[in-house]
């Protein structure tokens, strides 16, 4: 079972190539998992990491585990102008 708090929101998925069927726990996170941005934390994504892989290694079914973080879109629609050429665009939500 999966218990860190950071952990948003888990998926299956099923790859099927050329060696066959690997099912992958995606793992949704608010954490930022890129090193080099300032709100990286790597004791956060280190302890979500290491509760994801104690839940792999008891789910036998697991083959691997991708860990992505959540993109929110626009709360509101939004209307896009601009030009192209010497026509304007614009669209409505």
């Amino acid at each position: 079972m999966i218990t860190d708090r950071n952990a948003l929101s888990v998926d299956v998925e099923y790859v099927i190539d050329a060696n066959g069927t690997k099912t992958v726990l995606v793992v949704e996170t608010d954490l930022q998992l890129d090193p080099p941005e300032i709100d990286f934390d790597k004791a956060a994504v280190d302890a979500l990491c290491s509760d994801l892989e104690r839940h792999r290694a008891s789910s036998p079914y697991i083959d691997a585990v991708r860990l992505v973080r959540r993109r929110l879109g626009p709360v509101e629609p939004i209307t896009v102008t601009g030009t192209l050429g010497e026509h304007r665009i614009k669209t409505n939500p």
